[in-house]
């Protein structure tokens, strides 16, 4: 009797917690019309972990990196940018990537004062010369996407069309100025004070970014041959473009994906003139003269190709 008794306790309990299941609501992990999401690389993070667990000196992640992919990979800027979704239907999206990146980088270094030096020999005054390197870049693609699965694992695929701008300048500072009777004044790129400037000192790896090449002014190709740089423009670049994308999200938790994109684009890049801004004294005018001249002609060109997919790790969250 006592087992019939526990026998039909036990049925109660199981079709009970049976029932409390079948009215549990299933979790929707999945984004659903009207939701936004941002995405951020999680490349550093990855990297970071990957370092961890192969103590690495001096470990960190670095926050200039944690935006997400730019529009334009490959730009000198931007170097991260904020992307996000905004979903029209259950399936449907429109996807926007917006980049903005601005480099600031100041230099100096102390020469001799040449006024102190001929009022007293022994003088140990000093100005001080500087180098000034600005960049700036922005990049836009604005897009539309298709998703399809269910459950956890979404694939979707689009199309997206890009606009990205970048320009560069180098400025150069002198303690020294010229003057009549101090036509070629002591300068950190003309040690010699010859008129030959080099500016290639100027390059510390520990403050430019990658791939930034100083000018190099020889006594030939100056104005007058005695001429110091002031600005150097490396031309403006506008890049125009349209691309397609496909990738892959998992779900790892509801509305919290990580997923991998690649990217197959067209670019074209047009550059602008390169030019450059000197100073020099004109004994035939006897006075201190500013000139500019064209040191690189405009160009343009395009590419085609798939972006590599290891930039496009991604951590998206939707709300």
């Amino acid at each position: 009797m006592k087992i019939k008794i526990l026998l039909a306790s036990a049925c109660m309990l199981l079709a009970s917690t049976t029932y409390v299941d079948a009215k549990k609501p299933e979790k929707n992990y999945l984004p659903e019309a009207g939701d936004v999401t941002i995405g951020v690389n999680a490349v550093p993070f990855l990297n970071y972990l990957g370092n961890m667990f192969g103590k690495v000196d001096d470990n960190k992640i670095n926050p200039k990196k944690i935006g997400g992919v730019p529009a334009v990979p490959g730009l000198d800027n931007p170097t991260m940018s904020i992307f996000g979704k905004y979903f029209l239907t259950d399936q449907t999206a429109l996807r926007l990537n917006v980049g903005i990146g601005i480099n600031s980088i100041t230099q100096s270094q102390y020469v001799t004062d040449d006024a102190a030096a001929v009022n007293d020999p022994l003088s140990q005054d000093v100005v001080e010369d500087t180098y000034k390197y600005r960049n700036s870049g922005m990049s836009v693609a604005v897009g539309y996407e298709w998703r399809r699965g269910s459950k956890r694992l979404q694939g979707y695929w689009g199309g997206q069309a890009i606009l990205a701008y970048s320009n560069s300048k180098h400025f150069f500072g002198y303690g020294n100025a010229i003057t009549e009777v101090n036509q070629i004044p002591t300068a950190f790129a003309d040690g010699d004070r010859d008129g030959t400037y080099d500016y290639s000192g100027w390059d510390d790896p520990d403050n430019l970014p990658d791939g930034i090449s100083l000018p190099t002014v020889s006594t030939s190709d100056n104005v007058g041959g005695n001429s110091r740089l002031l600005m150097q423009s490396d031309g403006r670049s506008w890049t125009y473009g349209l691309g397609g994308f496909v990738g892959v999200e998992y779900y790892i938790a509801p509305k919290i994906s990580i997923g991998c994109e690649m990217s197959l684009n067209l670019l074209w890049t047009t550059g602008g003139k390169k030019y450059q801004k000197s100073e020099r004294f004109n004994p035939d005018f006897n006075k201190v003269e500013e000139n500019i001249r064209w040191t690189g002609k405009s160009d343009s060109g395009f590419r085609f190709g798939t972006e590599n997919i290891g930039t496009s790790l991604f951590v998206a969250f939707s709300f």
